[in-house]
């Protein structure tokens, strides 16, 4: 056997194997923080958390993407956390390229969402990326109840009632109101809440992630 005519072909395909190992990828990453300012962890799938803790969203894109947030629990059906009409800061939407943190922050204070207390079941964050706008969920944002900090005139963050007027948002014990948030919440591998985001099964272009959190005991 001439050992020199198979060296050839395995040399390309090792070649190959590491142009596809390092070559980029359009996925943005996302990485779920909680606690305040510098004093905070990486969240984890199931973290059993005290009500009203202080959660954060860093995001980190090679391009000016677009970032969609909401959560979902039994209490409380589907909010919508970012891009939130009442939510005034520093960030704009679509996120630029590099790194961002969610939900920004407001004349040099950092502003935060927060678990919500009473949530016995626990509750689903789910993210959605795209460069471009998503229409399935644009078209969902002005019919949900959604964070705000211009409710309060010190700027607390809040959840209030839906921006389009007449709607009363989705009533609690629902499913997700999208096909797209669906998907996003149960196709993703157990104990991932954080990392590069997954392709859509569906919709190219498209990146998901989920996380799930329980309201500790006591």
């Amino acid at each position: 056997m001439n050992r020199r005519l198979w060296a050839l072909p395995a040399l390309a395909l090792l070649a190959a194997g590491v142009i596809w190992w390092q070559r980029p990828t359009d996925a943005p990453a996302a990485t779920w923080r909680v606690g305040s300012g510098t004093d905070f962890r990486h969240g984890r799938d199931f973290d059993e958390l005290p009500p009203e803790s202080p959660v954060r969203l860093s995001v980190h894109a090679a391009a000016p993407t677009h970032i969609y947030v909401f959560s979902q629990s039994r209490e409380d059906g589907t909010l919508l956390l970012w891009p939130s009409p009442g939510l005034r800061g520093d960030i704009g939407q679509p996120l630029p390229a590099g790194q961002s943190v969610l939900p920004g922050s407001l004349d040099g204070k950092e502003l935060a969402w927060t678990t919500r207390g009473g949530v016995r079941a626990g509750t689903t964050f789910v993210v959605i990326a795209a460069l471009a706008p998503v229409p399935e969920l644009e078209s969902l944002l002005p019919q949900l109840r959604h964070w705000s900090n211009t409710v309060f005139p010190d700027g607390a963050m809040v959840v209030t009632r839906p921006a389009a007027p007449g709607s009363q948002g989705t009533p609690p014990r629902t499913e997700w109101p999208s096909a797209l948030l669906q998907r996003a919440a149960a196709d993703v591998p157990e104990g991932q809440p954080n990392g590069p985001l997954r392709p859509d099964p569906i919709l190219p272009g498209v990146f998901t992630s989920r996380w799930r959190v329980v309201e500790k005991a006591g």
